[in-house]
């Protein structure tokens, strides 16, 4: 299926799949061929033909590029990418996912029917060299190897979720790429690529099904057989004395409804159970997923700028640089400076610049002002904590207005602010902040054995 809806489909380079992990809110890749022999399938993505950048054939090839896509595609390389799975908002599967409208998806035909004569083409280099993306290796291999075009569709099977990415040639007939016609087909066949492996999903599960049932009915023969065979006839039931049995008058149809009354019980009790039971593994799947979002992804750690101020009596709160916080927290969720490592460093570390500089004797306002930040914002750059509002706080404090006991209330509300946006981001399917806790993740691996 995948491989003949690629054949039709005009300047396209490659495809791949990922698929969404209710369990825990990551993407996961899907093989879209069960082939490993042949190179139509590399690491999950079902190839149509190489790049010109990696093609040592074409005039656009360079070293770079060839050595790129051997590290996407050939299992054998050293260096060699495999997929693994991503956070939402990291890497290009991760970008896709979270930018694309749950109302695109199989749920809205009104949606579907404006929207499937068109796509939004994303430029992987521009996306590899984004400063508020995390670091990911293998983003940074596909632009280097020529995948500079890529746009993803989303698709939704009865609850199986994901998107297919389609990577298209640079170098080609723009026009005849985003003609109407092979676009609605590009359409089409996510759908399609989605659905059967959705199906084959499936058929797994009704496959481990079915086993089960075979295995409990054989339970149940064995228990029944070693039952008779233990306690043999007494068993049996003794016979009737003058049409009553157990006090109850057969002739009456007294038994019939006693036993449906029993029958009507047993179902009722079975079916109150099947609906907890339901009930509890839907409570437990989604508890869990929140938690693991909860704890962050594997991502890497390094930025944006805003400015303002607003203050009180002794003991006021500083506003802008929380204010300029949030903004990161909620609109650039997987940004390296708005991580809470970087936030809670750069803000300690910013603050406490400014207000040892309010101690030297003699120094203008004016002059502190501008060497606070010329001193902070290089030094955050260097330690690797970049967080742009920590700027605008170091400015803030320069002014000599504030002191400890303002710093100790700011960073209570830093913490405030990361403790909301880490429970309001999760609730999001398109969401996850953070990308890494820092400090958990440096404690498990120090706490780790060391593997000889």
């Amino acid at each position: 299926m995948s491989k003949v809806s690629m054949k039709h489909i005009h300047g396209l380079y490659a495809i791949e799949l990922w698929r969404y992990d209710e369990s825990n809110g990551k993407l996961v890749n899907i093989s879209l061929s069960h082939d490993e022999e042949t190179s139509l399938n590399c690491c999950g993505m079902l190839i149509k033909r190489i790049t010109q950048e990696a093609d040592p054939t074409n005039s656009y090839s360079t070293k770079e590029a060839a050595d790129a896509y051997e590290k996407l595609t050939d299992r054998s390389s050293p260096g060699f990418l495999p997929p693994t799975s991503l956070d939402v908002g990291v890497g290009l599967p991760g970008v896709l996912w979270a930018e694309t409208s749950p109302s695109k998806g199989l749920n809205n035909p009104q949606q579907r029917a404006v929207q499937k004569d068109s796509v939004f083409w994303r430029d992987v280099e521009e996306l590899a060299n984004d400063p508020d993306q995390p670091f990911d290796e293998r983003l940074q291999s596909f632009a280097k190897a020529g995948f500079k075009l890529a746009t993803g569709i989303t698709f939704d099977s009865n609850g199986y979720r994901g998107i297919v990415i389609f990577y298209a040639c640079p170098h080609g007939n723009a026009e005849k790429l985003n003609n109407s016609t092979n676009i609605m087909f590009m359409h089409t066949s996510a759908q399609m690529i989605g659905s059967s492996v959705a199906i084959q999903a499936q058929l797994d599960d009704i496959k481990a099904y079915r086993n089960k049932i075979r295995y409990d009915n054989w339970r149940i023969t064995k228990i029944k057989v070693k039952t008779i065979v233990r306690f043999g006839g007494s068993l049996r039931k003794e016979a009737p004395v003058d049409g009553y049995q157990n006090g109850i008058d057969k002739s009456k149809g007294g038994g019939s409804t006693l036993k449906k009354i029993r029958d009507a019980s047993v179902r009722f009790r079975t079916n109150a159970k099947e609906v907890a039971m339901e009930v509890k593994d839907n409570a437990r799947t989604q508890g869990s997923r929140y938690i693991k979002k909860l704890q962050g992804g594997s991502a890497g750690i390094p930025p944006s700028f805003t400015n303002s101020q607003e203050t009180s009596n002794e003991l006021s709160l500083v506003l802008a640089p929380l204010g300029a916080f949030t903004t990161l927290q909620y609109c650039l969720t997987a940004a390296p400076a708005s991580q809470p490592r970087n936030a809670f460093f750069a803000q300690i570390f910013a603050v406490t610049t400014a207000i040892l500089l309010c101690y030297i004797p003699g120094m203008s306002p004016w002059f502190r002002s501008a060497l606070t930040p010329a001193i902070v914002i290089p030094l955050m750059a260097r330690f690797g904590i970049i967080h742009p509002p920590a700027g605008a706080s170091c400015v803030v404090f320069s002014s000599g207005q504030f002191g400890w006991g303002h710093m100790g209330i700011f960073l209570s509300g830093v913490s405030i602010a990361i403790t909301t946006a880490v429970l309001i981001n999760n609730l999001s399917d398109k969401r996850q902040y953070p990308t890494s806790w820092y400090w958990i993740r440096k404690a498990k691996s120090s706490c780790s054995p060391t593997i000889q």
